[in-house]
């Protein structure tokens, strides 16, 4: 997010949007990742699994994982060569919120079509031809 738009509850308000549409569809919740973008001031010292379990545990704050972990977001696992943003150094962590308001419903059971009456995907031809890029 651009700074000069950090701190305002834009960011509080678009994964509060995403909640909503996570329960009324009544999923089991979401997965993400997150940029751990103050990473780079203790990289020199501190190895990414504990300045993330730091985080965690309330130790330290980053300015992005701290604020998702706030609204529920747990931390599942670290992605590497996630991004190419120089303060994360390329980390990335996959979080998950778990919908409280989740419930387990009946599903029909599958119905297996009978193979002659299957549909048969067919390759589609491109209609376009691509040009050499100009130098």
């Amino acid at each position: 997010m651009i700074p000069a738009y950090r701190s305002r509850g834009v960011g509080g308000k678009l994964i509060e949007a995403r909640y909503d549409i996570v329960r009324a569809l009544n999923l089991r919740g979401m997965a993400a990742g997150s940029l751990i973008i103050d990473y780079y001031k203790v990289a020199d010292h501190i190895p990414v699994e504990q300045y993330v379990q730091d985080v965690v545990d309330g130790k330290r704050f980053d300015t992005n994982l701290s604020k998702q972990l706030r609204k529920g977001f747990k931390v599942h696992g670290l992605i590497p060569n996630y991004s190419i943003h120089d303060l994360s150094l390329g980390w990335g962590v996959e979080i998950v919120w778990e919908n409280p308001d989740y419930t387990e419903q009946r599903r029909p059971e599958k119905r297996i079509v009978p193979r002659q009456y299957a549909v048969q995907a067919k390759p589609i031809r491109p209609t376009f031809a691509l040009k050499p890029a100009s130098a």
